[in-house]
């Protein structure tokens, strides 16, 4: 398994990061393709996440740490996509930063 890092900063309070987060979750989950499955997730009461799913026959978990200041996002990846880690990673940066808008 190959290991994936996002750091993302903000200025919104931990509180209102954690329902945004939590809310687009939500929205994401019902737009994924057939392609991802096996979801779960693991919300704390601070806002933080553990999640494991398979996409494309690839299994990819991790932790979103809701953190003042900043979302923090760590996991693992198949070494098979390692290749696509930097991808992987931008689109993980993006995705938050959407949310947290």
């Amino acid at each position: 398994m190959a290991r994936f890092s996002v750091e993302v900063p903000h200025d919104v309070e931990r509180l209102t990061a954690a329902g945004r987060l939590r809310g687009f979750a939500d929205r994401m989950r019902s737009q994924l393709p057939g392609d991802v499955k096996d979801i779960e997730e693991r919300w704390d009461a601070d806002g933080n996440l553990d999640f494991s799913f398979r996409a494309f026959g690839f299994s990819v978990s991790g932790r979103l740490e809701n953190r003042p200041g900043s979302i923090a996002v760590a996991g693992t990846i198949p070494l098979a996509a390692f290749p696509f880690r930097g991808r992987i990673e931008n689109e993980i940066r993006a995705r938050i930063k959407e949310a947290i808008a």
